[in-house]
């Protein structure tokens, strides 16, 4: 968004993913995302926020041949996403959680986010404290840097 010369505000934000979207197809954001990181076969990598399966598979395709590719959903209910939301005092943030519900289910709906959560390896959940799911993460990728992943 910088380098188009577009003002970085939540919604700027949301308007410049759809059009990048409409005008480059459902993959761009992991495309643009991958042409700017370089990845060595052993690196540990973060993604964080994909959207749907359709960028799940573009990801694990252009990661092939890495030892695994391991992917964790956050996921929490929607009275304490709606919460987050408006802790964070966006602009563009629902007024209440009728129209959060609303807004989160078009999106969701239309980018695909449940397939991405649906074809995760991992679940964790977010309906607690940011603390909590630090130290859920932590204890997730310790199970799984050990091998005892099988026993989260």
């Amino acid at each position: 968004m910088r380098e188009a010369g577009v003002r970085i505000t939540p919604e700027s934000n949301k308007a410049f993913s759809e059009k990048l979207r409409r005008m480059h197809g459902d993959v761009v954001t992991p495309r643009l995302l991958l042409s700017r990181i370089s990845v060595k076969k052993n690196d540990n990598v973060a993604i964080v926020g994909i959207r749907s399966r359709k960028e799940l598979n573009y990801i694990k395709n252009r990661l092939k041949g890495r030892e695994r590719i391991i992917t964790v959903a956050v996921v929490a209910p929607v009275k304490v996403r709606y919460e987050h939301t408006r802790k964070r005092n966006r602009p563009d943030a629902p007024k209440s959680i009728a129209a959060f519900v609303k807004d989160t289910d078009r999106k969701e709906k239309r980018w695909g986010v449940r397939g991405a959560i649906a074809s995760a390896d991992y679940i964790i959940s977010g309906a607690g404290s940011l603390a909590e799911l630090k130290k859920d993460a932590r204890m997730l990728f310790s199970a799984i840097e050990s091998g005892k992943e099988k026993a989260f």
